[in-house]
């Protein structure tokens, strides 16, 4: 197991637990995603996270689809997911994201020159929708920048990756998965990555 640090949400006190049986030779991420569930069910959430992180169609660049998924990770404390990259994790997904765009995500530097309007106010939304989303509706003045940047389309997109991420890695954590386990090497993160999206039927 890695060891806890300051983005994990557990306390030397409250170090977790996997509260599931782990079978021997698999990852845990892989046996809970794969393996944990009634087949039907354990079959669209399959599709859906194939879909999700493909995006087949959508209008959210893969630069705007990380700026969602890495303060989601960090929000949750999940290492193993904060460890990805897409670019480098996922074959085809984008050209290379440079590692600094990652780590002004995580420090919500949100003037970063870096990025562009509509990155700035994609990691704004998935911090609030993980840390505040029950003022976000009466926020009138983000709702109009949203507008401005993004097709409602676009918008539903950016709920449906959000609320996804972030579901499933507080499935995670819920069970101790993520946050305590040992983080992959590039190359096992690549493992990871090609067997999310090898759905089964």
């Amino acid at each position: 197991m890695c060891d806890q640090t300051e983005e994990t949400r557990f306390t030397e006190e409250e170090t977790a637990m996997y509260r599931v049986t782990l079978p021997d030779g698999v990852h845990p991420l892989s046996h809970v995603i794969d393996s944990l569930g009634s087949d039907a069910l354990l079959s669209a959430r399959q599709q859906l996270l194939k879909v999700v992180y493909e995006a087949p169609g959508s209008g959210l660049t893969p630069r705007e689809r990380e700026a969602i998924r890495i303060p989601t990770a960090q929000n949750i404390g999940c290492n193993t997911c904060m460890a990805v990259r897409l670019w480098r994790d996922m074959p085809g997904f984008s050209a290379e994201i440079e590692e600094a765009f990652y780590q002004n995500a995580m420090d919500r530097q949100l003037d970063w020159a870096g990025f562009s309007q509509r990155e700035s106010f994609l990691v704004e939304f998935s911090d609030r929708f993980e840390n505040n989303h029950q003022q976000m509706n009466s926020d009138d003045a983000f709702w109009d920048r949203a507008h401005a940047l993004f097709s409602e389309t676009e918008i539903g997109d950016a709920l449906i990756l959000v609320s996804t991420f972030g579901g499933t890695g507080h499935t995670l954590n819920v069970l101790g998965i993520g946050s305590v386990c040992e983080v992959p090497t590039p190359e096992g993160l690549r493992q990871l990555a090609e067997e999310r999206l090898a759905v089964r039927v």
